[in-house]
């Protein structure tokens, strides 16, 4: 078989799929398909590396074929080739994935060109994928990668929302990575962690002399990030009056140290990230709105692991493998029961949980990893404590939609998952009580930061 890429050639004109298989032959491995129906069926034959496919054809068109391709979770970049005068349709083609277009007649050494980019492209994007330790191959993961390849190169801010473990800073630094700004510095500030006093001298820096201890200045994080990329994690958590001053930061590109009379310029692209909803945390007063619409130039939505179909056993044997090659148990196996019981779980932590189990399983296990070497002690008290009924909690929820309007079922779980959350919280913290806030969040499974987040909202919503 041919190691070089293989392209398929969907097209009902003879002389056309003859001249692109003469084109881009020996460099790629080119198979034609006369029909929309060879073609899909060709794609499941061969897997290719990438797709030419004539916009007009009879029987089932371009577009039909695209949408038919993305439907089935295929993540192949199609080239559309077009007759010139139909730029509208392939802009349409483009909007529902397709890499590129080029018009017909084509320029042969162009479309070469635009074909050698793309694979050179999605190769960049694999090889980045391996480096960050990026698992995933679900048409939501899939998707959040076509949006990394499409936005990271532009200069528009982009607001990441997920809950906390899907992965927001791996891919924000993807973002960099693909970024004009590659080479400059990427520097992450976790708003959750800044106590209050320390925001302004920490992001900002200050000057010789601006407080008692200010013994010499130090530059803050905007400057270290000038020139580069600098991600603002967990943005909900900042605090208003340095949302305001944030704000005046992006909108003038300067920013003032503590301490100095001078602003100073600054070139950064803006990324953030948030495990809660802001535009809940607008409505409750907690966040800004005008700062909301300067950050959100792109939203990407991460898809919690429960959601991401089949990844969880692709980063279990990942993780098994990358721990057992760091605690000399290479050969380290999990059994099939194991497995189900990893798949079945919702995993409300995500993939920063499931590492986490992972890497305890791989050290206590022998040479199988088994059922019970996955059970957290925190697990295991709560399934104890259900099954005997003594601290079992039992939730009531009332939810309510009117069947006179259109209802949003999406809507509808994200509230009814809210609910479950804070009524959860508050019991274990009512029966729990002798917890401190850290022991909490790993009763619960989730991180400290992400439980802080938590708490704030449901008090800033009553």
């Amino acid at each position: 078989m041919s190691k070089n890429p293989a392209i398929l050639v969907i097209d009902d004109e003879p002389a056309i799929r003859e001249s692109l298989t003469r084109l881009l032959e020996p460099e790629f491995s080119t198979h034609t398909a006369c029909s929309g129906i060879e073609g899909l069926t060709m794609v499941d034959l061969i897997a290719p590396d990438l797709v030419l496919l004539d916009m007009r054809m009879p029987q089932m068109s371009g577009l039909t074929i695209l949408k038919k391709l993305k439907e089935n979770s295929k993540d192949i970049p199609v080239i559309i080739l077009t007759a010139y005068g139909s730029v509208n349709s392939a802009v349409r083609a483009i909007k529902l994935g397709a890499a590129d277009y080029i018009e017909k007649p084509f320029e042969s050494q162009k479309l070469k060109q635009v074909v050698r980019t793309i694979l050179k492209r999605k190769q960049d994007i694999e090889e980045l994928s391996s480096q960050l330790g990026i698992v995933g191959k679900s048409p939501p993961i899939q998707e959040i990668w076509q949006l990394v390849e499409r936005y990271g190169p532009t200069d528009l801010p982009i607001l990441l929302q997920g809950e906390t473990g899907t992965g927001k800073e791996l891919f924000a630094r993807a973002l960099h990575q693909v970024s004009k700004q590659c080479k400059e510095p990427f520097v992450p500030i976790d708003c959750s962690v800044l106590p209050e006093s320390l925001v302004e001298s920490e992001i900002f820096g200050y000057e010789k002399g601006a407080f008692t201890d200010a013994k010499k200045s130090k530059a803050g994080r905007l400057e270290w990030a000038n020139g580069g990329t600098v991600l603002l994690d967990e943005i909900g958590n900042l605090p208003l009056s340095y949302q305001a001053k944030f704000l005046r930061v992006l909108q003038e590109k300067r920013y003032i140290p503590l301490g100095a009379r001078k602003s100073r310029s600054l070139d950064i692209r803006p990324l953030s990230a948030s495990n809660i909803d802001l535009g809940q945390a607008i409505q409750h007063g907690s966040f800004r709105e005008d700062l909301y619409y300067r950050v959100s130039g792109v939203i990407i939505e991460l898809p919690p692991l429960r959601e991401r179909e089949g990844d969880i056993k692709l980063l279990a044997r990942y993780f098994i493998e990358k721990y057992g090659r760091k605690y000399n148990k290479q050969a380290l196996e999990i059994s099939d029961e194991a497995m189900d019981l990893l798949s079945s779980y919702r995993w409300p932590g995500n993939v920063r949980e499931l590492e986490h189990l992972i890497t305890r399983a791989v050290i206590s296990a022998g040479k199988t990893i088994l059922p019970e070497h996955l059970l957290l002690h925190s697990q295991k008290e709560i399934l104890t404590s259900a099954g005997n009924g003594k601290r079992a909690i039992r939730l009531e929820l009332e939810v309510g939609c009117s069947t006179e309007d259109p209802i949003d079922l999406k809507k509808i779980k994200r509230e009814v998952e809210e609910k479950a959350e804070r009524l959860i919280i508050a019991e274990v913290k009512k029966k729990r009580a002798s917890l401190n806030q850290t022991e909490l969040a790993k009763f619960l499974g989730i991180d400290t930061k992400t439980l802080r987040s938590k708490i704030k909202n449901d008090s800033c919503s009553r």
